[in-house]
């Protein structure tokens, strides 16, 4: 079908920064830029007058846990609940009213909670002391259940005594590694279950503007094979039913890594919906849960510097597998420490083998230093970064590092400035993938509340916000070529908005609405109201 769209502000976002007045589809590709009139002289098969509205690439959310999200969709949501006691009220009402055979929660976060605390096994034994309940916290590093949980995971077999080293069983906090073996206790999800979730997921993501992601999926669903979780997607997809991009970020462990390089496909593949992507690795906790890796420690605890999750040699094996089979690789890095160790690592992988091409990033790079910085660029390091994540780390990131050492942290503007390659990303379900109030977050450098600013000077301009979740979200998954930026030839993927992004106070952004979101030049998503 050949589709147009005029009287619109359509921005290319590409170098040029060109603006028109109409653009056209057809076949899943954009066959169509420039004035209403010129439009006119074409025959169409379809016509939308946009009224004034903005069209944008479609958004690219360049990390994210789309099955994770999904998964507390189904079971119960805690982001932002101001107490225990109201964590409490919420499971028990999810049970009363669902009645299942499990509790799965996420989204407490201690520091915004009234008892300023961890959440216990005795709180969670106020929910259930019938069925297995697991609270997660907010960064997915640390999780607390009832006795319940616990004495199911006491029972568990094979699980590696240094995974179960990190439950505390006395107070029911997991931490880490073991902070996923509530999974080992749930029952196994049948495929049913899975594509719901992949359903629930893209749907809420169109929603929102979004018709690509760089998702890790891998470990977000009991009992689920990877390999198996490649096949769902593909199959959905052959079925018609993907409705968003997925560049699957992968999680695996060192006796899968051969398996998913001959599920891998072609790695030059710029079309399917669903592709693997690059090798995720995490090194380490999270700044909330003090097991970020530090080097200088933490202010209240200079001994503690963090929770490493692979030894140095361990880190630099799973990086060298990955790219000496010309993968990227992906790696979680919060501290400056765990940071350190990646360069460490991705430096003597490249002088062990050189690869000019490589696109091996950082995931979230939030504490660093100058210094580090500069590896980075001389490494060719991408960062995969998430501005929302200020509006919780402002109030904590001086009590972590210090007054002095939070001026190295979340440095975005020093990362653009030095050439490196940075896009934009949620951690969704760490935060909502509203990528409007990203792209205002990383401008204003803002808390949501307007209240607090955290180092403006490290603030982007709205163009490079919005290039955070476009263009330069593409380069992340290797797609510059094919989209991201709306240019003839590319893949017609769209979003409409109902203002003009460039023209309005960036501190509006999250009232701007998402009118229609366009996925392969067919509209996936379409604003009623």
């Amino acid at each position: 079908m050949k589709r147009l769209w005029y009287n619109g502000k359509v921005v290319s976002m590409d170098a040029a920064m060109t603006r028109y007045e109409a653009i056209g589809t057809e076949d899943g590709r954009i066959v169509y830029l420039g004035t209403d009139a010129g439009a006119q002289g074409q025959a169409w098969d379809e016509q939308r007058d946009l009224a004034g509205a903005m069209v944008l690439p479609g958004f690219t959310d360049s990390h994210m846990h789309m099955l994770h999200y999904a998964l507390f969709q189904k079971n119960v949501a805690l982001f932002g609940v101001e107490s225990i006691d109201k964590l409490i009220q919420l499971c028990r009402a999810r049970i009363d009213r669902d009645k299942p055979g499990y509790l799965i929660g996420m989204g407490w976060n201690q520091e915004t909670m009234a008892e300023g605390r961890l959440v216990t096994r005795d709180d969670l034994d106020k929910v259930s002391t019938e069925i297995p309940v697991c609270a997660l916290r907010t960064c997915l590093h640390i999780g607390a259940c009832n006795s319940v949980m616990l004495e199911r995971i006491r029972q568990l077999k094979d699980v590696d005594p240094e995974v179960m080293a990190l439950v505390d069983f006395d107070n029911g906090i997991l931490r880490e590694d073991a902070a996923r073996l509530y999974m080992d206790v749930l029952p196994q999800a049948d495929d049913d279950y899975v594509k719901e979730l992949i359903a629930i997921g893209q749907r809420d993501l169109n929603a929102a503007g979004i018709t690509c992601v760089n998702s890790d999926d891998f470990r977000a669903i009991a009992g689920v094979d990877p390999l198996h979780l490649v096949e769902l997607f593909r199959e959905a997809e052959a079925e018609g039913k993907l409705t968003v991009r997925v560049y699957e970020q992968c999680l695996t462990y060192a006796d899968e890594f051969e398996k998913l390089l001959a599920a891998r496909g072609d790695p030059n593949d710029r079309e399917s919906f669903f592709r693997i992507g690059p090798r995720k690795l995490l090194q380490d906790g999270s700044l909330g849960a003090k097991s970020a890796e530090m080097l200088d420690g933490y202010v209240d605890d200079r001994d503690n510097h963090g929770i490493p999750i692979y030894t140095e040699d361990e880190l630099h094996d799973y990086i060298k597998a990955a790219h000496a089979a010309r993968m990227d690789v992906a790696v979680h890095a919060i501290g400056d420490l765990a940071l350190q160790k990646v360069c460490d690592a991705i430096e003597k992988v490249e002088r062990e083998d050189p690869w000019s091409g490589h696109r091996h990033g950082i995931v979230h790079a939030q504490v660093t230093t100058p210094a580090l910085l500069e590896r980075m660029k001389a490494l060719g390091l991408q960062a995969y970064i998430q501005p929302i994540f200020i509006d919780a780390d402002m109030n904590i990131i001086e009590e972590r590092v210090g007054a002095e050492h939070a001026r190295d942290c979340y440095n975005w503007k020093s990362m653009e400035d030095l050439g490196i390659r940075v896009s934009g990303g949620s951690d969704c379900p760490v935060e909502p993938f509203n990528v409007l109030d990203n792209m205002r977050a990383a401008i204003t450098r803002k808390n949501r509340a307007g209240t607090k600013t955290y180092l403006p000077e490290q603030a982007l301009s709205v163009e490079q916000a919005v290039r955070l979740f476009t263009s330069d979200a593409a380069w992340a998954s290797r797609d510059e070529d094919v989209r991201g930026t709306l240019e003839l030839g590319r893949q017609a993927d769209l979003v409409v908005l109902d203002q003009d992004l460039f023209a309005i106070d960036p501190d509006t952004f999250p009232q701007v609405k998402i009118l229609e979101t366009v996925l392969d030049g067919k509209t996936v998503y379409q604003n009623r109201a």
